[in-house]
């Protein structure tokens, strides 16, 4: 899904996690890090629940540009290094 702002959100049971497609520096940290979630080839090329949710969140937090962002599905904890 799409938003105004430009960012597309991936929505899964336990998380969701946004990309700014703008932001990306396409290091490729997601992809390497879960190619079971992140597939390029594949659309939608991000499925949140393909792994457990703070695993997801950590690859997430390891992106280098910010591009990708999450939230914690009923937490409303959210990736606290890359707010814009």
């Amino acid at each position: 899904m799409s938003t105004g702002t430009g960012k597309k959100t991936y929505q899964g049971r336990s998380i969701t996690v946004t990309f700014e497609a703008g932001r990306c520096r396409h290091a490729a940290a997601c992809v390497h890090g879960l190619p079971e979630v992140f597939d390029t080839a594949r659309r939608p090329w991000i499925r949140p629940d393909g792994a457990e949710a703070e695993r997801l969140a950590e690859v997430v937090r390891r992106c280098p540009s910010g591009a990708l962002q999450y939230e914690l599905t009923g937490s409303g904890t959210r990736d606290p290094e890359h707010r814009p």
